[in-house]
């Protein structure tokens, strides 16, 4: 139950992600937070920031320290200070969600989470964003006019109510919002720049896996930035049907990896070709999926099998030298 709830969690933020295409824009600062009292799984409190596809902080509760790539900096040392500070408000604010949650509604609260930031575009404009998620089921949005929360959702009517009456919580967040996110989203793109302009090349491989038929997963990793295009080819032919692909995930040193699968029918001779288009490359990258034993023409198939029964001919001679051998010296 839990494992499909932090699933439910992960589609949620993606579900968000889908629906704020508006703040994409030039340049944007996003940050996630988690709280997950009790959970098996998950540390109690758990954020990070994206600056466009760079992940520039990590905090989690059970370790209770900051990491980021730009950590040696500074100039940033204010900001890790604001952040420690944030992580300490956020968590009261959450216990008293949950605790109004089970007294007002009779709800147990497993998991809660955030988004909000702040993207900033060429002209200087700007635009803010601020989710709120109860179990990664009821999402709600604060109102940037009328500094309160509203939802699609009928059954998330108590938590909006519990929402509005947080006055003081809702007008820090709407300060942060409009005051504090873009000088920090420029403070951190200052010492990122060079992180996020950056470009890595994909690597591309193909494997095989079998269960009810045959299935081609093509990995492909190490590449940045994040957006990428990965499809697969049969006989030349950009194919759709029976293919899966994961969500585009983060590695471990700032870029990112994904992969596709497709489903094979049982002795098919087409070519199967996975090609992957991204900026870092001058063109489309193709890796073809070759069969075991695809390479081999009957002309060297032929010769293999030759040898290999000229030296099971050679082995039994040798061998039977060796018994006749034996045997002369038994008579003597």
């Amino acid at each position: 139950m839990e494992v499909q709830l932090v699933c439910v969690l992960l589609t949620w933020i993606l579900a968000v992600l889908e629906a704020s295409d508006d703040y994409t824009g030039n340049h944007s600062l996003v940050i996630y937070v988690t709280f997950a009292p009790g959970h098996r799984f998950l540390p109690e409190y758990t954020s990070y920031g994206m600056l466009d596809d760079l992940r520039v902080f990590h905090y989690q509760s059970n370790l209770m320290t900051i990491s980021s790539p730009l950590k040696h900096h500074a100039s940033l040392s204010s900001v890790w200070k604001a952040l420690e500070d944030c992580t300490i408000f956020k968590t009261g604010f959450f216990k008293r969600f949950v605790r109004d949650a089970n007294t007002t509604l009779d709800v147990n609260v497993p998991i809660l989470q955030l988004i909000y930031g702040c993207q900033l575009d060429e002209e200087g404009n700007q635009r803010g964003l601020y989710h709120f998620s109860v179990g990664g089921q009821h999402s709600l949005t604060l109102d940037q006019e009328s500094v309160s929360w509203s939802t699609y959702h009928p059954q998330a009517i108590g938590f909006k109510d519990i929402l509005d009456g947080f006055k003081i919580w809702n007008r820090n967040n709407l300060m942060y919002i409009k005051q504090d996110c873009v000088p920090r989203l420029k403070k951190f793109y200052e010492h990122g720049k060079e992180m996020i302009n950056r470009k890595e090349r994909p690597e591309v491989a193909i494997r095989s896996r079998s269960g009810a038929g045959l299935v081609l997963v093509c990995t492909v990793t190490g590449f940045y930035p994040r957006e990428i295009s990965v499809t697969w080819e049969r006989d030349g032919k950009t194919i759709s049907e029976n293919v899966l692909a994961t969500d585009i995930l983060p590695n471990h040193d700032f870029t990112y990896q994904v992969q596709k699968s497709v489903d094979v029918p049982d002795n098919d001779p087409r070519k199967y070709t996975c090609c992957v288009e991204h900026s870092s490359l001058p063109e489309a990258l193709c890796v073809h999926w070759d069969p075991p034993g695809a390479g081999l023409s009957p002309k060297h198939i032929g010769i293999i099998a030759f040898f290999c029964v000229f030296m099971v001919l050679l082995i039994s001679a040798l061998i039977w030298r060796r018994r006749r051998q034996a045997l002369k010296n038994l008579d003597y």
